[in-house]
C-alpha cells in the first residue's frame, strides 16, 4: 500500500506543472500523503518559533548549553537539564498557538467541534506529546550528558509522534 501510495505521488508530481501542484497542495480533500506534508510544514513552523523562543530564553536568561560557563564554574548538567525543560514549559503556549493556527489554515478541516472544544483538544495533545518530551530531554541532556541541540530533537521528535494521528483523528475531520 505505501509502495503504490509513493508511486501514485511520484506520477502525479511527474505529470503535473507546479501551479497544479500547488492547487493540490492547497486543497482541503488532498491525498493523506500531501496532508500529512502540509502537516509537516506546519510543524517545522511551530518548530521554530517554539525552538527560537527556547533558543532566547537559554541565551538570555536560563543558561542550558553544555559546557557552558556562569559566574566562571562550569554549568552541570542537572541544571542545565532543568533551564532546558523550564524554556519549553514557559514557550509551550506560544508554539501550541503557531501550530493550531497554521494547521487550521492550511491543514486540517475544522467543524468537528466548537472553535473553543477544538482548540482545548488541540492544546490538550500537545500536552500528551509535550510531556513526554520533557522526560525525553531530561534523560538525554541530565542523565546521558548528551548537548542540549540533541536533548532538544528528541523533544521534537517525541511529540511529533504523538501530535499527527491524534489532531488528525480525534479533534479534526480526517
Amino acid at each position: 500500500m505505501l509502495t503504490q501510495t509513493l508511486a501514485e505521488t511520484t506520477r502525479f508530481l511527474r505529470e503535473n506543472d507546479w501551479r497544479t501542484i500547488l492547487a493540490r497542495m492547497n486543497a482541503r480533500d488532498t491525498h493523506p500523503l500531501i496532508q500529512f506534508v502540509k502537516y509537516g510544514i506546519c510543524g517545522v513552523i511551530a518548530t521554530v518559533a517554539h525552538n527560537g523562543g527556547v533558543a532566547l530564553l537559554t541565551l538570555l536568561w536560563l543558561p542550558a548549553a553544555k559546557g557552558m560557563l556562569v559566574n566562571g564554574v562550569p554549568l552541570d548538567d542537572a541544571t542545565r537539564a532543568s533551564n532546558l525543560e523550564l524554556a519549553n514549559i514557559i514557550v509551550f503556549p506560544a508554539g501550541v498557538v503557531v501550530a493550531y493556527i497554521t494547521n487550521v489554515l492550511w491543514v486540517f478541516t475544522t467543524g468537528k467541534h466548537s472553535r473553543v472544544k477544538e482548540f482545548a483538544l488541540f492544546a490538550f495533545v500537545s500536552a500528551l506529546g509535550f510531556f513526554p518530551g520533557l522526560v525525553v530531554v531530561d534523560w538525554l541532556a541530565h542523565h546521558l550528558g548528551l548537548p542540549s541541540v540533541v536533548a532538544q530533537l528528541g523533544f521534537i521528535l517525541t511529540s511529533v509522534l504523538v501530535n499527527f494521528l491524534s489532531r488528525k483523528f480525534i479533534i479534526f475531520k480526517g
